[in-house]
């Protein structure tokens, strides 16, 4: 038989979610003190209201011009930075934000905004190290935590990871993909029982997530408990009823349980849902 695959959700774009919340006023801690001049004051605060109506053009040029008045404008330099990686001028944005860290070296936000941009162009190596830099100078940036956990996952430096959702969880206790991360990192050590529970967690957060109850299945099967595992499925296939691989993992567990019928019912149904799995099962256990 085929091994389970993990259904861990990872997305980063689940991460830049909560990334707005980190932008707003800079903490005390961040604030480097400089003196604008007027130009790049008023430059600037036009800049901010053609950014609040979506006009990222226009943004751009008051920003810069902002910026060229007074180069010493750290938050004209960071907020230009921030205009070109969304209009996709990733060089230039990444030139921006190390200009911001090198005029504020305090601030944590324009270390943080730099690593997500490094990592969205394939500096790894640099994105970590910006990351570990923005965590650095403040230690509760609870975005930093998670994408830094998310990091070591990737490794397969389980440990660290959990280590780093550890302190995630003592920062708030109230996001659900941080338990099915943590969640993922316990499965893959060998700890099934502290997986559970933090997928029990996830799902009491956010009960119409199909994938914690995927999650928690596997968990259960790996446990050799396979009606609490089809019993999780059938919520996920409530709750996503046209996600292929739900049917495959539950017809495995009717082949676990000798209910056959059940099984190639549900790999007949993967098969039309067009799974690429489907047609070997079906030949494997239903002829």
């Amino acid at each position: 038989m085929k091994s389970f695959r993990f259904a861990l959700v990872l997305s980063p774009v689940v991460f830049f979610l909560f990334s707005c919340k980190q932008k707003g006023a800079a903490p005390a801690a961040e604030k480097a003190p400089t003196k604008v001049n007027a130009s790049s004051k008023e430059h600037f605060e036009k800049g901010n209201d053609y950014l609040f109506s979506d006009d990222l053009e226009n943004a751009r040029k008051e920003y810069l011009a902002s910026y060229e008045a007074d180069t010493t404008n750290w938050k004209a330099a960071y907020e230009l930075a921030s205009v070109l990686s969304l209009l996709g001028d990733f060089g230039n944005a990444h030139t921006f934000y190390n200009r911001t860290v090198e005029l504020n070296p305090k601030f944590a936000t324009g270390f943080y905004s730099k690593a997500n941009l490094e990592e969205m162009v394939g500096d790894e190596k640099g994105s970590e190290r910006s990351m570990r830099h923005a965590l650095e100078l403040k230690k509760d940036m609870y975005m930093a935590v998670l994408t830094l956990g998310r990091k070591e996952y990737a490794k397969k430096n389980y440990k660290m990871a959990i280590r780093y959702f550890d302190t995630a969880v003592s920062i708030r206790n109230d996001f659900y993909m941080v338990y099915n991360m943590r969640g993922s990192c316990k499965y893959s050590i060998g700890d099934v029982a502290g997986a559970i529970a933090d997928f029990d967690q996830e799902i009491k957060l956010f009960p119409n997530h199909s994938r914690g109850y995927v999650n928690r299945a596997v968990a259960y099967g790996e446990q050799k408990n396979y009606r609490a595992a089809i019993n999780d499925l059938n919520e996920a296939i409530n709750i996503e009823p046209l996600w292929s691989q739900g049917y495959i993992y539950r017809g495995l567990y009717y082949i676990k349980m000798n209910t056959k019928d059940s099984a190639c019912g549900d790999f007949r149904m993967a098969y039309k849902l067009k799974n690429p799995d489907a047609e070997a099962y079906s030949k494997q256990y239903c002829q």
